[in-house]
């Protein structure tokens, strides 16, 4: 029989060992973590690791969360109500996007929307706007007096020719960073992007091959550069499929002279052998997803917008 409370305290450590800055009055700490087929059905043992690692946190973004919203009750009650959630409408494969903040030091500011492409109007003359299969999230916030929005993905995967599809998403959510971030319109300038954007390696080292599929994967990650998304060395050094050798899971953000949010330090908290130890069925019970953080600093806004002040 699993020993659950030694198992948290293994987690307990494996945090620890992460080596996270403190939460202070003039920083956030965030999470992106892709709980699979996080449903009412997720057991109590996983809920309780999966709320001691949340705890940590001012601001969690949760992928794969299913229609059912049984899994994010489980994780309110564990959590407490000083952690607030919004989530998004069902869309592909009946999965919600949710975020998850600390209502004693965050402040929701209003916004809160789904990524949606130029639909076609059935008249064009050129190829209309390819839309996503799991439609992005956002959501506004303010920490100190700094406001910033914060998008969360769920990228399509594909296989064979689909991949191409995989490609097009992450150019269109790069396209769309770029777009908002310069919009002087826009609640504000600081965009921070996270989530699952299944991206199999950072580096182009898949050799090109008579597969046009395979060569796509060597273009994922410049994709998501391409527009001027900054993604630091310690998210593109942190692996997060529970092998190791994916990096599925990223943090970027749009930097700009007047930028109020700047980069700390980033990583993945590894909980391979500290918890479901020895048990095959992990990547089922909690998730095959490791969890990845960013701490960000803030200062406040000089001219921001008076709404929800």
């Amino acid at each position: 029989m699993a020993d659950t409370k030694q198992e948290l305290a293994n987690l307990q450590k494996r945090i620890a060992d992460a080596k996270i800055p403190d939460s202070t009055e003039t920083n956030f700490r965030m999470l992106t973590w892709n709980v699979r087929n996080f449903n009412k059905d997720k057991e109590d043992r996983a809920i309780s690791y999966i709320s001691e690692v949340c705890k940590n946190f001012d601001i969690i973004a949760i992928q794969e969360v299913k229609d059912s919203l049984g899994g994010l009750e489980k994780l309110q009650r564990a959590l407490g109500t000083n952690y607030r959630f919004l989530f998004s409408d069902a869309s592909g494969n009946s999965e919600r996007l949710a975020f998850v903040y600390d209502s004693n030091k965050v402040q929701f500011t209003g916004l809160a929307a789904e990524v949606v492409m130029a639909p076609g109007s059935g008249k064009e003359t050129v190829k209309p706007e390819l839309e996503f299969d799991r439609t992005p999230y956002m959501a506004s916030f303010r920490v100190n007096g700094c406001n910033f929005i914060l998008v969360t993905v769920h990228i399509y995967y594909g296989s064979g020719s689909a991949v191409q599809y995989r490609l097009g998403e992450i150019k269109n959510i790069a396209k769309y960073l770029k777009k908002s971030s310069a919009d002087t319109d826009a609640l504000d300038s600081d965009y921070v992007i996270c989530g699952d954007f299944n991206i199999e390696s950072v580096h182009a080292e898949l050799k090109k091959s008579k597969s046009a599929s395979k060569d796509i994967l060597n273009d994922l990650f410049g994709a998501l550069q391409s527009q001027g998304l900054v993604i630091e060395q310690d998210i593109q050094n942190s692996p997060s499929n529970l092998d190791k050798t994916k990096h599925f899971d990223q943090i970027g953000y749009m930097k700009y002279p007047d930028s109020t949010i700047k980069f700390v330090k980033g990583g993945v908290i590894d909980f391979i052998d500290a918890v479901y130890i020895g048990d095959p069925k992990v990547k089922f019970k909690l998730t095959d997803h490791l969890p990845m953080w960013a701490v960000f600093s803030t200062t406040p806004d000089k001219n921001p917008k008076y709404i929800n002040p």
